[in-house]
């Protein structure tokens, strides 16, 4: 589909969503009294890490170009117009939210940047090329030789720097001191074996760089010193590469009125980030007064890290508690560079390692649970794909869900994460069903064990596999509160669809009921009387009646035709050629003495034959 817009329609978009999410002063800007403690720092609310943020825009910033297709010509809009905008932006808020999460330097840069979407592509297009290039030279290297390839190159100047000190094993012990001390020695036997390996690199290290600085020669100062930032920032080039209409329509936004187009992004910012940071306080709160669920989220963090390989090892130093020496922490923020990526097999993309306890979002510590984050998104993933979490963590699912009950439009990861899977189950759940906090333990152990048997029969069965409809239908009274609340899914799922179709009258037109023409009928059955079959002569000039009619046709349909009948002459030309040779064949007389002006031909042939 295309998408045609104008200037102003991200404006309009920016005012719908500061309109959902109402900050103190908007006009006249934020005071720095209203920013929340981590605001003052410049950096994103501590538990919404960088990689959430993109997470969350690279599931919804799609519904951005949707937005955009509105039109936006005055300051005052029809009630239409207002209808849809609410209805598309009031269920698609974290589309626009997770662009105002950024720190300030970073949306200034984001928005910078998207007034040259040529440049994106260009330096997207160096990133494919130098990728290739730096697995090429290590893809014979074992997988733990591999990763200590992209661990160097984490650091900046590293590489390099070991290039220079190869006659030097000793200084390039001293520079590797830069990496936590579990993985040095490994990382100087690579040095010494591999060498001319990382020289290779080194040199394309040098290649890369400088065809992205001559990219950006001839760009603006404020360009490329946005681009420059981004490439600090991978995972935001990746993301605006992935999405270019979204770069397009919010460079133009930003050149037309780039002060309005910042008081806006800040003002929003004020208010996400206040909402968020009150989600965090109340999943924290509902985790650390409910010790059963601590206990489970504990164990399902042990069972998450053993499935997906995390060790406490890879990060011996923590980033917020550490009792030892503060001269003997290693703390690094370093990505992997943009031109040579993050390690190819990792399943989700992650320009950046990670604590070992960050996906599950609280730091163990002297035993007990210190909630830091919300649960990542890979981890709700994880937990609800395998429904068997539900009847051995039933107290954990249960706050996950009421958690999402009271934050269900925030776009975070507990409440996208239980999203998904409500609307994945959605055959045999409803809201209702969820709702009920008396039943709703023994609901989750019984959907737990019901999907589960499920899973198995269809692995069993690759070539019938049934639905969760099927299945609940051959085995109702194993499962009684999926069986009771079917009724709850099919009234839910009812109103949702008759309030979705109220929402839309207000804005979208009814369809009218299609009107039959019952003149066209006997038209049809006119030509009855069969006496007319000795007109066959005239065939030729019916077929060509439409033709000579433009009257009946409109000027599209009319040249289509044009070419088409054309195409066919030039397709029907040689026919008669191939059907003069029958005549001289005494097997069709009768046939020839209808046609008048053939007849003499076909007469001295068949006198000839009698002759004979």
């Amino acid at each position: 589909m295309v998408t045609i817009v104008t200037q102003r329609q991200f404006r309009l978009l920016l005012q719908v969503m500061t309109t959902l999410n109402p900050a103190p002063d908007l006009d006249q800007g934020i005071r720095p009294a209203d920013m929340p403690n981590f605001a003052a720092e410049n950096t994103c609310p501590p538990f919404l890490s960088l990689q959430s943020i993109v997470t969350a825009m690279k599931h919804t910033i799609p519904f951005l170009c949707s937005l955009l297709l509105l039109g936006y010509t005055s300051g005052a809009f029809a009630q239409n117009d207002k209808a849809l905008l609410r209805d598309l932006a009031g269920e698609n808020q974290k589309s626009v939210e997770a662009l105002a999460l950024y720190p300030e330097d970073a949306r200034l840069a984001i928005l910078e940047s998207c007034k040259y979407p040529e440049l994106l592509v260009k330096m997207n297009n160096v990133r494919e090329k130098t990728t290739a290039a730096f697995r090429t030279l290590i893809e014979d290297q074992s997988r733990a030789d591999q990763e200590v390839f992209y661990e160097l190159t984490r650091y900046p100047g590293l590489v390099e720097k070991i290039a220079g000190q190869q006659e030097s094993p000793e200084s390039v012990k001293q520079s590797l001191k830069q990496l936590p001390e579990n993985q040095r020695n490994a990382a100087f036997g690579l040095t010494q074996r591999e060498m001319r390996t990382l020289l290779k690199i080194n040199e394309l290290d040098h290649t890369a760089r400088n065809a992205v600085e001559n990219l950006i020669a001839a760009y603006p100062a404020p360009a490329k010193d946005a681009f420059r930032k981004l490439l600090q920032l991978p995972e935001v080039l990746e993301l605006l590469n992935g999405d270019l209409r979204f770069a397009v329509l919010v460079g133009d936004v930003y050149r037309e009125d780039p002060a309005w187009v910042i008081q806006k992004t800040d003002s929003l910012h004020l208010a996400v980030a206040r909402a968020h940071a009150q989600e965090l306080e109340d999943w924290k709160k509902e985790i650390e007064n409910d010790p059963q669920a601590q206990q489970e989220l504990e164990t399902a963090s042990r069972e998450y890290a053993a499935e997906n390989g995390y060790d406490s090892q890879d990060y011996p130093y923590d980033d917020l508690y550490d009792d030892g020496d503060a001269g003997s922490r290693v703390r690094d923020h370093y990505y992997y560079p943009w031109w040579f990526g993050y390690p190819w097999w990792y399943p989700d993309p992650c320009w950046q390692p990670y604590p070992y306890w960050y996906n599950w979002g609280f730091y163990p510590r002297y035993r007990t649970v210190v909630i830091i984050y919300l649960p990542s998104w890979h981890f709700m993933h994880w937990y609800f794909h395998h429904p068997r979490h539900h009847y051995h963590y039933t107290r954990l699912s249960t706050h996950f869900i009421h958690h999402y009950h009271g934050h269900r439009r925030s776009g975070t990861s507990i409440s996208e994460g239980v999203g998904t899977w409500r609307d994945h189950n959605r055959a045999v759940i409803s809201d209702e069903w969820l709702r009920d906090k008396e039943r709703l333990p023994g609901r989750l152990k019984e959907f737990g064990r019901f999907e589960e048997s499920r899973q198995d029969f269809n692995a069993r069965n690759p070539k019938n596999p049934l639905s969760q409809e099927q299945f609940l239908e051959k085995n109702t009274k194993k499962y009684p509160e999926l069986s009771a609340g079917r009724e709850m899914v099919k009234a839910e799922i009812q109103r949702e669809q008759t309030a979705d179709k109220q929402e839309r009258s207000k804005w979208a037109p009814a369809k009218e009921p299609v009107k039959t023409e019952p003149a066209r009928a006997p038209k049809t059955q006119a030509p009855t009387p069969q006496t007319r079959e000795p007109q066959e002569k005239t065939k030729v000039p019916q077929t060509e009646k439409p033709r000579t009619d433009p009257k009946k046709q409109r000027p599209i349909e009319d040249a289509r035709d044009y070419h088409r009948n054309k195409w066919e002459e030039t397709k029907r030309e040689p026919a008669p050629k191939t059907q003069s040779a029958p005549q001289t064949q005494p097997a069709k007389p009768p046939a020839q003495k209808e046609n008048k002006p053939r007849t003499t031909a076909p007469v001295k042939t068949d006198k000839k034959n009698r002759n004979r």
